[in-house]
């Protein structure tokens, strides 16, 4: 199982959508990787690891365009991953 960030509460300094440091990102990094949508994983300590907060975030950004895909691999991701903001 890929290390995961359980406690990690903030989702910030993630370069916005079609900026350069995104384009430069592994496609693995995101729910979208096609598109390079939705990220997930931050870099720490020089590995990619799965982020709670990060699962969150594009689950809360999926259902608000309406995207029911992506917000259903995020929450199926965060149960799998034993997130807690999945558990409720």
């Amino acid at each position: 199982m890929a290390d995961v960030m359980k406690n990690d509460r903030s989702w910030k300094n993630i370069p916005p959508a079609g900026s350069s440091k995104r384009e430069d990102m592994p496609a693995h990094v995101f729910l979208d990787p096609k598109n390079k949508r939705y990220p997930y994983k931050k870099y720490v300590d020089g590995k990619w690891k799965v982020s709670c907060a990060g699962l969150l975030a594009a689950y809360r950004r999926a259902i608000m365009n309406k995207d029911s895909e992506i917000a259903n691999k995020a929450r199926s991701l965060a149960i799998q991953y034993k997130c807690p903001w999945a558990n409720k």
